[in-house]
């Protein structure tokens, strides 16, 4: 039985798997093998890696983790998790399954895109959501929010902190 599964090898994921294996925790690791940002070429904000790659992060984070025996990674989906008494039991895509005290959902979001041609092939290149990771890189540059709802309202005005051209494009009457 495992003390944890950790589901999801982001950065989230490969972080609670290095403190939880340092502290001589059994853990699994699960992870998919397709992160969110695959399209993104570069990484802004985790100290010491400003500008990596994703990949090149999860690489070695990865062979970080090696150091550690009790921290186990699978390149596997958890497809179901069920409670038990005093556990849980994750079914793999593997078709194996495995025991362990906790589960750490480490899983990210996932972006739903408004039907706009081309934006899923420029998101994470010149199509971005979160000024903390990609508005340095944009700064000084005319900026666009597309959405009506508030949270592109507040976007649209923190991105003024980046550059002083920045447009809320609502797609016809706002909503709020």
């Amino acid at each position: 039985m495992y003390d944890a599964i950790i589901v999801g090898g982001g950065p989230a994921g490969l972080n609670a798997a290095l403190v939880l294996g340092r502290a001589q925790r059994r853990i699994l690791l699960c992870d998919s093998g397709e992160p969110r940002n695959r399209q993104v070429h570069h990484t802004h904000g985790f100290l010491s890696r400003d500008g990596i790659g994703p990949a090149e992060l999860r690489t070695i984070a990865g062979e970080q983790l090696t150091r550690y025996p009790a921290a186990e990674q699978r390149r596997v989906r958890v497809e179901r998790i069920e409670r038990h008494a005093t556990s849980f039991r994750a079914t793999l895509s593997d078709g194996a399954a495995a025991d362990a005290r906790r589960v750490l959902l480490a899983t990210g979001v996932i972006d739903e895109l408004p039907a706009i041609d081309a934006l899923a092939a420029r998101w994470g290149i010149s199509a971005f959501n979160c000024p903390y990771c990609d508005g340095w890189e944009v700064r000084d540059q005319p900026l666009a929010v597309f959405g009506t709802d508030e949270a592109n309202i507040r976007l649209a005005l923190t991105l003024t902190r980046y550059s002083p051209d920045v447009t809320l494009c609502t797609n016809g009457a706002s909503r709020t």
